[in-house]
């Protein structure tokens, strides 16, 4: 997936609408989610360095990476279609929730899939779960306005 950090693919002095990091990750997570890379483009200015807003974004994912990467790099796409509330990586055994959508408090994941367990990425609490004939409904509180809340799910083998 090609996407730009502005609105050019070179380096434009009045072109300053630039992504926010939120929307900057939530493109390379959707990529994840496609099971694709994402290449993002930064336009060096004319003197060869590049905008001191691409490098803001850049560090800020890094940052954003360092602390959840585990949940893109060396993953797989989703093994369902993207979502309303986002999408989904997976690693063997574990499945990465992406809920890029504030606000959400039910998630159903496909019956093919069996849950062991549920529990937030970044804290470890556990997120309730249901079993319906559709598949298990997961249920929490309203998901925060973050870039991604992240939803570690255990597969039974």
């Amino acid at each position: 997936t090609c996407q730009t950090m502005n609105g050019m693919w070179g380096y434009k002095v009045i072109d300053t609408n630039y992504k926010s990091t939120t929307e900057l990750i939530r493109f390379l997570v959707k990529t994840a989610g496609l099971g694709a890379n994402l290449l993002l483009n930064i336009g060096p200015q004319p003197n060869g360095e590049l905008p001191a807003t691409s490098l803001d974004r850049l560090k800020d994912m890094g940052e954003w990476l360092s602390v959840n990467g585990e949940t893109i790099y060396g993953t797989e796409g989703s093994p369902f279609a993207e979502q309303s509330w986002g999408t989904a990586t997976r690693n063997g055994d574990r499945l990465f929730l992406h809920v890029i959508k504030p606000g959400t408090t039910e998630i159903i994941i496909p019956s093919d899939l069996k849950v062991k367990k549920a529990e937030t990425f970044a804290s470890r609490t556990p997120v309730e779960t249901k079993k319906s004939k559709d598949g298990t409904i997961l249920r929490m509180d309203a998901t925060p306005d973050v870039p991604d809340h992240i939803i570690e799910v255990t597969l039974k083998k």
